[in-house]
């Protein structure tokens, strides 16, 4: 375990996307066979030896503060951020920037990885290439919803990052073709607190939101280490319906259902201790 380490999770997005449910519920809170997504993402960080989480919030997170409290029936320390106004995930991470002066794990609120344990590869390859910036990417067919990285010198799973572009037309994805397919951020990132520096430089995009691709970007075009991890396991998200039933038909087809119950269950005991 790396105490060095903590972990942040930006969480304050509307969840626009999964309404109705997220009118009255966090999207963050969608159950997944009991287990609430953003259970899963706590799973993920701990998985990699992080106790210390920081979770952005922000309007009507109530119900997921309420779930994780402060972190001790997971295993974990939680404490709270809270972001005023959502501009874009490079914004949400910003929100750190007072509080977070050593390497740490980012990990999307509505997303996690399976197998969990997986991040510990990501963190690895970080420490090893002392790297400002490592990132997890996955095969993609279509680029457009996504950010994608091009890499040089892919040695089995990993690269060091020579270009990004977020959200590309089929047109400008052209240069990140790999084979038959693309490779896209899945929102876990390992940073050291550095670039913090670059964000404070990032400019809004059309939208007004501040991209942590561009970010990233900047560090890649400004000579810093950028290195990216090809997943080997599934990234689930949830953010929209069709990615959360896909994901629960999944898991349902992969699970043990008497596992499952089991751990409802103990949660439950230690819940109610």
């Amino acid at each position: 375990m790396d105490c060095n380490i903590v972990g942040l999770v930006p969480a304050a997005g509307e969840g626009t996307r999964l309404f109705p449910f997220s009118r009255a519920v966090p999207k963050e809170i969608y159950p997944i066979l009991g287990k609430p997504v953003i259970e899963h993402t706590v799973e993920n960080l701990r998985a990699g030896g992080i106790t210390k989480i920081f979770v952005i919030v922000g309007y009507q997170k109530g119900a997921l503060m309420d779930y994780l409290g402060d972190g001790s029936i997971f295993g974990v320390d939680v404490a709270y951020l809270y972001q005023q106004e959502r501009k874009g995930l490079g914004h949400a991470i910003f929100q750190a920037e007072n509080w977070i002066d050593t390497t740490f794990v980012t990990l999307l609120g509505d997303s996690f990885i399976e197998p969990k344990e997986e991040i510990n590869d990501l963190i690895r390859l970080h420490r090893e290439e002392e790297a400002l910036v490592s990132v997890l990417l996955f095969r993609v067919k279509d680029p457009t919803a996504y950010g994608v990285a091009r890499l040089s010198d892919l040695d089995g799973r990993a690269g060091l990052v020579e270009e990004l572009s977020e959200k590309p037309t089929l047109e400008e994805a052209g240069p990140f073709q790999v084979d038959d397919h693309y490779l896209a951020l899945c929102g876990v990132y390992v940073f050291e607190p550095e670039i913090f520096s670059f964000l404070e430089k990032t400019r809004p995009d059309r939208q007004g939101e501040l991209q942590i691709t561009d970010a990233i970007e900047m560090a890649v075009d400004s000579g810093e280490k950028v290195f990216g991890l090809v997943l080997e396991g599934k990234y689930l998200d949830i953010g929209k319906w069709r990615t959360v039933l896909q994901t629960e038909k999944k898991i349902v087809l992969d699970s043990n259902i008497e596992d499952h119950i089991q751990d409802r269950e103990n949660m439950c005991k230690r819940t109610n201790e």
